[in-house]
């Protein structure tokens, strides 16, 4: 999800990924953010926006960048027709879920975040309700994801003001999450911690010397990683040497 502003003017840094979410639940509405008191409804909120109802929109649970209001809007800006800025954007907890990183580099260089089932976590998330077009735009900003149903009674989901919703849906990794190469799931890291972790597995050489792609200044390791010759390397390295695993939500949490 490497995003350019609203007319190229300016960029979000793949290093400081995923970005910051917003400081309290509230409601985007084009480039403000409006915190609320949730005992007062988000439908309400909604109502003097102008937009959709909750009634009307499709609930998504975020663990990465989508939880930033910041890289929606820009999304939203971005896309091919119109699109409402308005938004609600709510914290809550996801349970029986863990974050680790996709097996796979994205468009702008850096390496996404992706859950995978683990009984007895618990996630803080972030919880969007998209209407129908806002949520054809943002799907089809994730080709390296597909959104998937969960079961509310495998995984429960708790709302910032208690509410637990029956029906939510959650974008997982295409290429699996990444593992230590010896059956254990990596951690969610920042982008250089993460980038020195696999520069120390000592297998990923692509460059000429003989050098780990992952190895040195970390904004230069980025610039390399936006390259799509080494994305492309990237997720073949990840899968032949060990590093990818499969994440099946099928027999957990699907829906």
């Amino acid at each position: 999800m490497g995003l350019s502003g609203a007319g190229g003017a300016s960029h979000l840094d793949p290093l400081l990924y995923p970005w910051d979410p917003p400081v309290a639940s509230g409601v985007m509405d084009g480039n403000e953010f409006r915190p609320l008191e949730l005992s007062a409804g988000l439908d309400e909120a909604l109502a003097q926006a102008g937009a959709a109802p909750l009634e009307a929109r499709s609930l998504v649970v975020s663990i990465g960048s989508n939880s930033s209001a910041d890289v929606m809007r820009r999304k939203f800006v971005n896309y091919r027709q119109p699109v409402s800025a308005v938004l609600p954007l709510v914290r809550g907890q996801l349970h029986n879920i863990a974050v680790g990183h996709s097996a796979h580099v994205s468009k702008a260089g850096y390496i996404a975040a992706a859950p995978y089932p683990l009984l007895g976590e618990c996630t803080a998330v972030w919880l969007s309700w998209l209407d129908d077009v806002q949520l054809i735009a943002l799907d089809e900003t994730e080709p390296n994801y597909r959104r998937v149903l969960l079961d509310a009674e495998a995984c429960p989901l708790v709302a910032d003001h208690g509410d637990r919703p029956e029906e939510f849906s959650l974008f997982t990794s295409r290429w699996g999450v990444l593992t230590d190469g010896d059956g254990g799931t990596l951690p969610f890291l920042d982008q250089p911690a993460l980038f020195g972790l696999l520069a120390g597995s000592g297998t990923g050489d692509l460059l000429e010397e003989g050098k780990s792609v992952f190895d040195g200044p970390p904004e230069l390791v980025a610039e390399q990683l936006a390259m799509p010759s080494v994305q492309a390397w990237a997720r073949e390295w990840f899968s032949s040497t060990g590093l990818a695993a499969p994440v099946d939500f099928d027999g957990h949490c699907a829906g």
